[in-house]
């Protein structure tokens, strides 16, 4: 005789595990049976994950970012309590509020905010040099697209520009360009990960940074493996077209980081847009143009509008970066897709390594040679950004 657990629908027995754990975490909950275990003052943190400057105003977005519930009693501006307005002074856990300080901040200076909690708690925010955040207008976006456009589109595109002699390259040295992209994307990953990680430091600790960090890495790793192989298939007329779209795709999501972190900075008034930054990140991204190109050197002419979508690919989330990082900007979802850029990075770089195995790969001559060549130029282009 079937016992009853047989009868069920398969999905009501694989869901019994999940109510049952559900019912217990409720039961713990709303029981509390360590209350009486907590010792006082209870564990306060304070997380301020947007600064916005206005004339003769500072706005701050703040999360409570501890287990208990948080009191916000003072706000002091260069060390002198100060009149504020504030949504709410109790938060809960991950509640967000809004602190508005009237204060007349002077541009260019340094200027802190501390938050004082009822129990004494102090949080300290540096603004290192304080600028006023660009409003959300027709303008301001445009001067924001410009700018990635300048430094993230138009540089991607000239590098395309060395396709025709690549073409024409005998194959040893196709391998040495091939090398170099490897070692162009080292570079990249390296200092992707660098930002990735000190936004995750940045986050709210309850949010868990470096977590959201590690599953958009991987989410990017699986993703852009499964794009390999449907562009493999799509592609076969004409080889090397699916990695060097695969090396756009990661280029792109470097760049989406990139606009991300200097959108952040310009909002925030962290860093002032001079000549010299603005031709280290064309001269930076002209290579990631030649690198995209790299794995179409010696083979047929793909059409124009592949060429296209390459630059596009790599250089408009510039754009959409500098976007998010200007008007939207979120340690948590920064951290998430400095992650996604990592993962793809680090994709992008196992699969053009494997391309060039058979030609000895990054252990022959030429192949050293383009990797270490590679992360000289980045390097060297870098000190200008």
């Amino acid at each position: 005789m079937a016992t009853r657990a047989h009868r069920l629908p398969n999905w009501t027995v694989a869901l019994l595990p999940l109510l049952l754990i559900a019912i217990l975490i409720a039961l713990f909950v709303q029981l509390d049976p360590i209350g009486s275990l907590r010792e006082v003052p209870p564990v306060e943190a304070i997380a301020i994950e947007r600064t916005e400057l206005d004339e003769g105003l500072v706005t701050l977005r703040v999360r409570n970012d501890g287990p208990d519930p948080v009191t916000i009693a003072q706000v002091l501006v260069d060390d002198a309590y100060w009149v504020h307005d504030i949504g709410d002074r109790e938060l809960g856990r991950l509640e967000t509020t809004t602190i508005h300080i009237p204060y007349p901040w002077d541009e260019g200076l340094p200027l802190n905010v501390a938050l004082v909690t009822s129990t004494g708690l102090t949080v300290e925010h540096e603004i290192e040099v304080a600028a006023e955040t660009p409003d959300l207008d027709g303008g301001t976006l445009l001067t924001y697209a410009l700018l990635g456009v300048y430094v993230g589109v138009i540089p991607v595109a000239v590098g395309l520009l060395w396709l025709p002699s690549l073409r024409r390259a005998a194959r040893r040295w196709i391998v040495f360009f091939l090398a170099f992209t490897v070692g162009l994307l080292a570079f990249l990953l390296v200092d992707t990960v660098a930002e990735g990680l000190e936004i995750a430091g940045e986050t709210a600790a309850s949010l868990n940074g470096l977590g959201l960090f590690s599953l958009g890495a991987l989410g990017a790793v699986f993703a852009l493996t499964w794009l390999g192989r449907s562009l493999d298939a799509r592609s076969r007329d004409l080889p090397g077209l699916s990695l060097a779209y695969l090396v756009a795709a990661g280029i792109g999501l470097h760049n989406l980081g990139e606009g991300l972190a200097v959108g952040a900075s310009l909002a925030a008034g962290e860093i002032a847009l001079g000549t010299y930054l603005v031709v280290g990140f064309a001269l930076h991204n002209t290579t990631e143009g030649l690198a995209i190109v790299a794995p179409l050197g010696g083979g047929a002419r793909p059409q124009l509008r592949h060429l296209i979508a390459l630059g596009a690919i790599a250089g408009v989330p510039t754009i959409a970066g500098a976007w998010a990082g200007g008007f939207a900007f979120s340690p948590p979802w920064a951290s998430l897709a400095f992650g996604v850029a990592a993962g793809a990075i680090a994709q992008v770089i196992y699969t053009v390594g494997r391309s060039v195995s058979k030609d000895g790969g990054l252990t022959s001559g030429n192949g050293a040679l383009g990797f270490v060549i590679g992360v000289a130029v980045m390097y060297a282009t870098g000190l200008f950004a």
